[in-house]
């Protein structure tokens, strides 16, 4: 079942209208072309988990909706599905989507956050406005099609690092180039505050004795700089718990 509206007067009533939620009925599998293209007063749509496509241009300039969470039997996201939707600011990703056109997501304030589920993981993908350039979401929209290593090296480093954590248990490739990385992607995590993201790469246990101290001086330097510990008592707690023979050295360091 198809929804897909032709009604030009039906258009015009929702391009006019203070409608600020559209609930979709269960049992629509299509969002079609310009469905609620021009809806400026939309502000949360909830889909049903009978939706499989949305097409082309389906919520182009629905400029106040702010985020999206769509549904696990969505496969298909076209071309300017969010187009325009100038105030968007996260939209949430189905491990089911296996197709998203480069240009599905463009023209907003600022930046946009995907967050996509792969492997029961949170993959946050912060895009910046593309309005001259679609290379690097092209290469992503690529990678989420057809995810090979091929594709995932010709990633953005900033993605590389998110990325990696929803495909390292799955592609042996991918496992190697974090394994091989794994300081700079602590590193990243650390620069980047993001706590979530650290802890996802504590949990691959590519973090070894070795390296260790190096990322807890890092973080250390980083508290220092700008009076957040959190990263630095995740990695000290860390090696606490795995490699405690060292304690009195991190207990002195943290005295500095």
């Amino acid at each position: 079942m198809a929804f897909d509206i032709q009604n030009h007067t039906l258009i015009k009533y929702l391009e006019e209208s203070s409608l600020s939620e559209i609930i979709i009925p269960d049992g629509i599998t299509t969002i079609g072309e310009y469905a609620f293209c021009g809806c400026k007063n939309i502000r949360k749509v909830i889909f049903p988990e009978s939706v499989t496509s949305i097409r082309k241009c389906a919520f182009w300039n629905c400029c106040h909706l702010e985020s999206v969470l769509l549904p696990e039997s969505l496969t298909f996201i076209g071309t300017r599905a969010f187009h325009c939707c100038y105030n968007l600011k996260e939209v949430t990703i189905p491990e089911s989507v296996t197709h998203i056109d480069p240009l599905a997501f463009g023209n907003w304030m600022n930046f946009i956050t995907l967050i996509f589920i792969r492997n029961h993981r949170k993959i946050k993908i912060t895009l910046h406005n593309p309005w001259n350039s679609y290379t690097a979401e092209n290469q992503l929209a690529y990678f989420i099609e057809s995810p090979c290593f091929k594709n995932f090296s010709a990633l953005k480093p900033e993605f590389k690092v998110p990325i990696a954590l929803g495909y390292y248990e799955t592609d042996e490739q991918i496992s190697a180039y974090l394994k091989r990385g794994i300081r700079k992607a602590v590193i990243f995590a650390i620069d980047a505050g993001d706590c979530e993201l650290l802890a996802d790469l504590l949990k691959t246990g590519f973090i070894t004795k070795k390296n260790i101290d190096f990322m807890i001086q890092y973080a250390i330097e980083d508290t220092q700089k700008y009076g957040e510990p959190e990263s630095q008592i995740m990695l000290t707690n860390y090696k606490h718990e795995h490699f405690p023979s060292d304690i009195s050295e991190i207990s002195r360091k943290l005295r500095l």
